[in-house]
């Protein structure tokens, strides 16, 4: 073999040791940048979301410790208890009663809830009362802590006062329909 012969063999084995180690540098460097950058990106992630629930969490709890309107008024807002004229007066404007009692899709509780939450739009505090009847049946009326009269129940349905007396009928203690299955009230609770 002569020299120009030796020369480009050794040139070619030499070419050829820069593409093996070209190609090795180039596939090592995408496999590595792909593993960096999930092992970055997993890493960025987790930090980022810890980061974020602990703010959150700290948001929270310092928002939790501030005094509620009821402690501090002047913090938000808080509904006030009405005067029985404001009660009736916003019972007479409030449609609520005009919607119709519809069996598994507007019932009482739909009725208090609608009543309940038009009152707190106003600024009037109204509560939710659930009544339990026998065998796990129950009625649902609401109920206003008026500053002048006391503690006022309301049937939703028809804007009427009622009395809840346990042990006693509710339809019969307020000259009601009977009601189609026993409605002695056994208790109640009022929820504000």
């Amino acid at each position: 073999m002569d020299n120009s012969q030796k020369i480009a063999t050794a040139l070619s084995i030499f070419l050829a040791i820069i593409m093996l180690c070209g190609g090795s540098g180039f596939l090592s460097y995408i496999y590595g940048s792909q593993t960096g950058h999930e092992a970055s990106y997993k890493q960025g992630y987790n930090q980022g979301k810890d980061a974020g629930y602990d703010d959150g969490y700290k948001f929270g709890y310092e928002a939790g410790l501030k005094l509620s309107p009821e402690q501090n008024p002047s913090s938000g807002y808080a509904p006030q208890n009405p005067k029985y004229q404001e009660m009736k007066a916003f019972l007479a404007q409030d449609n609520t009663n005009l919607n119709e009692y519809e069996p598994d899709k507007y019932v009482c509780t739909d009725f208090a809830a609608a009543v309940n939450n038009n009152a707190d739009a106003k600024g009037i505090r109204c509560a939710i009362v659930d009544i339990f009847y026998p065998e796990g049946y129950g009625h649902t009326i609401v109920a206003f802590e008026t500053t002048d009269k006391g503690l006022i129940f309301i049937e939703p349905q028809f804007d009427q006062e009622v009395k809840l007396v346990v042990g006693q009928s509710y339809s019969t203690t307020n000259s009601f329909t009977p009601a189609p299955r026993a409605d002695t009230v056994n208790r109640f609770l009022i929820v504000w």
